[in-house]
């Protein structure tokens, strides 16, 4: 009896908080002023590969489900509880979903991916999740480029007022009728020849890319005229 009733508060605590959050990211995409940027390197890379792989950092999850959710994307969801509520709010908004990880032995899920871009459907992930450190680029996605033949598009955002969570990513969390600027980075290339040795040289290339296009939209957003 007590199993049962543990079972049927957390499967309640499940649907209150997937219930908040879609109501939430609703309600900001809606009064949010969004400025775009480079949004047609997306468009021009999909035409050339027919897939891609939009990456961004883990604190950017929340609010990329609306900005990204016309991108007809496949993403790549923890399989650990809370990625239960995230999967819940993905799918919401219309995305499908891959569970587990690129790393941390995660051969299956990165099998999948590898499998979904080369049969031509585009997929999101966060190169420092599920568990950090933040904003260090992890060996899964360098990976997933290099098999599966397909660039790498870093994207990234930021709001003028937002809240941060005590996480270990530093979540943003963009308040409504905030300015919103969201940034698509250049193709990143991983050559199929890649040797394993000098996969971790790609990794911080790749993390240099990340902090300049962050860096770069900070600017934007900062902009006097950026004001909600």
């Amino acid at each position: 009896m007590k199993s049962s009733n543990f079972s049927w508060k957390r499967h309640f605590q499940r649907w209150l908080i997937t219930k908040a959050l879609m109501v939430l990211i609703r309600i900001t995409g809606s009064t949010a002023n969004v400025q775009r940027i480079n949004r047609h390197i997306l468009k021009t890379t999909l035409q050339e590969y027919g897939s891609v792989i939009v990456a961004t950092w883990h604190q950017n999850i929340y609010f990329s489900i609306w900005l990204l959710r016309k991108q007809n994307l496949t993403a790549l969801i923890s399989s650990s509880d809370d990625g239960e509520v995230i999967y819940d709010v993905f799918a919401h908004f219309g995305y499908q979903a891959v569970r587990g990880s690129t790393t941390r032995g995660g051969i299956p899920a990165l099998k999948q991916m590898i499998k979904l871009l080369k049969e031509k459907t585009s997929v999101a992930i966060t190169p420092d999740g599920p568990l950090g450190p933040p904003e260090i680029i992890q060996s899964g996605v360098v990976l997933l480029a290099k098999y599966s033949g397909v660039p790498i598009i870093p994207w990234h955002y930021e709001a003028k007022r937002q809240w941060r969570l005590k996480s270990w990513d530093k979540h943003k969390i963009p308040k409504p009728f905030t300015s919103i600027v969201e940034s698509f980075g250049e193709p990143f290339h991983v050559p199929n020849d890649l040797l394993s040795e000098d996969v971790p040289a790609f990794c911080k290339k790749l993390e240099t890319i990340f902090q300049e296009l962050a860096r770069k939209t900070r600017e934007v957003i900062s902009d006097p005229k950026n004001e909600p």
